[in-house]
């Protein structure tokens, strides 16, 4: 049995997620040290894109969870 047997496959919208992260920070520092205002915009759709994605991979946990713990949404619907 390998180690990571166990262990479910990384979600895609993590893997988003961190992608566009690093591609954001890339850009960013590119931008400044170039001083492109093109290339800041880019850095910043990349980081919105980024934000977006660990977002909806958030709410597929909490999804998950409560589909494993039987939970539903209390009245109010907070939380």
């Amino acid at each position: 049995m390998t180690p990571n047997a166990d262990r479910s496959a990384t979600p895609p919208s993590l893997t988003l997620s961190v992608v566009f992260g690093v591609v954001g920070a890339v850009l960013l520092v590119a931008a400044i040290v170039f001083s492109a205002t093109a290339v800041f915009v880019a850095a910043f759709v990349a980081g919105t894109s980024s934000l977006i994605s660990a977002l909806y991979w958030r709410s597929q946990l909490i999804a998950d969870w409560r589909a494993a713990h039987g939970q539903t949404r209390p009245p109010g619907g907070i939380i």
